[in-house]
This record gives structure tokens, sequence and C-alpha cells, in this order.
């Protein structure tokens, strides 16, 4: 945790809450319920729109969270930090994807967003439901390290090999 508090502190971002996880039999049950309970918060307390980060998020740059936010679409149901695979189209539009280190979900899409299968990896029960829309360039990627989804030290460089990164211009 104190790397997630130093990467919220590097960012400035000091409006957030933290949610503890969900420890079920099927890890990618309980990582689809941690997330969604934040959903059925952000519902019942009628939030136009809620942010999520995974606590192993880093940001691209000291202002990845500034650019972020000046990025936020008109229109869109999820809105994307950045992807491991698929492939955003001209409009930075997804059909399909994985990685849901940082995202923002529309309140139009929370009922969609809850129904998925929860015994799903929950990016991938997503596929083709709504409107994503991936920021472009990439702000926040999720950390090398011990990963919660496969229980080993993952190091995801290689899926960001062709993908733009916010540096800061």
């Amino acid at each position: 945790m104190p790397i997630l508090l130093e990467e919220l502190k590097r960012q400035k971002i000091d409006d957030y809450e933290l949610w503890d996880g969900i420890y079920l039999p099927s890890v990618k049950a309980g990582i689809n319920a941690a997330h969604k309970q934040i959903v059925e918060y952000a519902k019942l307390a009628e939030w136009e729109m809620v942010c999520i980060a995974e606590d192993d998020m880093i940001g691209t740059h000291g202002k990845s969270w500034q650019y972020f936010l000046s990025q936020i679409p008109k229109s869109f149901d999820l809105f994307l930090s950045m992807v491991y695979l698929g492939q955003p189209d001209e409009n930075n539009r997804v059909k399909e994807f994985t990685g849901l280190t940082l995202y923002i979900v529309h309140s139009r899409f929370y009922e969609t967003f809850l129904n998925t299968n929860p015994d799903e990896h929950l990016d991938r029960s997503l596929d083709g439901l709504g409107e994503y829309i991936v920021c472009s360039p990439f702000t926040f990627i999720q950390r090398n390290g011990l990963s919660a989804n496969t229980g080993k030290d993952e190091v995801y460089d290689s899926l960001l090999a062709n993908r733009k990164l916010y540096d800061g211009f």
C-alpha cells in the first residue's frame, strides 16, 4: 500500500477512498467483485461517474492524472487510461480489451457493468457491451511485480512495446 500512496501523492490526487480487496476461492471472481463493489457504491450515491484504480497502478509521468482528466470524452461508458490487449481505432475506441488499471465508469453504464458474469475476468466479460474509449497516449500502467491475478511476478513491458505513453510532452 505505501507504493500506491506515494503514487497518489506524486500525481497530487488527494480526493480518494481506499477499498479492501475481496478474496474468494476464484481470484478472478474476487477481483471482479472488488471492482463491482465500488461501482455499486457509486450507483447508490448517484454519482455521474466513478474512477477506479488498482493498487499497482503507476502514472507514466508526474502529470498523468491531470492529463487523463483533461481527456475525458463527452460520451463514453468506460474511459480507460490504457489497454494491454485491444487495438484502439482512429477515435481511440475499443470493443474488447484487457487492462483495468485505472478507468472511469459512467453512470449510464453502471447496470451493464454490474450485471456482467461474476466468475469471469471483468475486462473480458465487458467485451462489446459498451462504448470504451482509451486515453491517448496512455497515462497509467500496471507496475511490474507480483500480480494478484496470476499470483506471480509479472513484467508488462512487452505488452507496451508499441504503445504511446504520456510523457508530459
